[in-house]
């Protein structure tokens, strides 16, 4: 039976390797893990404060080594015209 709910991707906790940049009330991490199948990937997630509560919000990217090559290829351009 469908309850209509989104499935998430069951992706393991298994941290390689990680980086983070901070930035005023937001924290960029950049993870790279290893799933239950044993393929790396690589968990952009930013958390920021949403008020005076000290709440945080949370989103993430998930890329795969597939994914990566069109993923920087794409920041490359778009940060070209930051300049």
């Amino acid at each position: 039976m469908d309850t209509g709910k989104s499935k998430k991707q069951n992706l393991s906790t298994n941290n390689i390797k990680s980086s983070i940049l901070k930035m005023g009330a937001k924290t960029i991490f950049f993870d790279v893990n290893l799933a239950a199948n044993d393929k790396k990937y690589l968990k952009i997630t930013e958390s920021r404060f949403t008020g005076e509560g000290n709440d945080r919000v949370r989103s993430s990217v998930v890329l795969f080594p597939e994914n990566i090559e069109g993923f920087e290829k794409g920041l490359k351009e778009v940060v070209g015209y930051l300049n």
